[in-house]
């Protein structure tokens, strides 16, 4: 399931207050806030809840309008690496695939994640 959308933190040292990511600018102080989910993934996971492959898919195709949505720097999906055998699992191969494919489509740069094998990245800024 995806993750709720955080409420990010007013980038003005004298205010600081929590802010919906869909704001453009904070209401309290008026400071410009477009850039500040710029830097973060939004996350996503579609193998620890017992999704099938087709509802891995629709949860991908929905992060990762939520995360252009609110301005992410991409989307990390979190869809492990199966168990047993070493073998990667269906829904594994299957969103490694998709996410593949849709961040060529877009021009969008699509990497593993670094820290957990179990998932990739798809980052609109390469």
């Amino acid at each position: 399931m995806a993750n709720p959308v955080p409420t990010v933190d007013c980038t003005n040292p004298d205010c600081g207050i929590s802010v919906d990511p869909s704001e453009l600018t904070c209401p309290k102080c008026d400071t410009d806030l477009h850039n500040a989910l710029s830097e973060q993934f939004y996350e996503i996971d579609v193998a620890h809840n017992g999704q099938t492959r087709e509802e891995a898919k629709v949860e991908i195709e929905e992060g990762l309008n939520t995360a252009l949505l609110y301005r992410f720097r991409g989307l990390k999906v979190i869809h492990g690496y199966g168990s047993g055998s070493g073998k990667r699992g269906a829904i594994a191969r299957e969103a490694t695939r998709f996410m593949e494919t849709l961040a060529a489509r877009k021009g969008y740069g699509f990497r593993q994640d670094g820290f957990n094998r179990g998932a990739h990245l798809i980052d609109f800024g390469q």
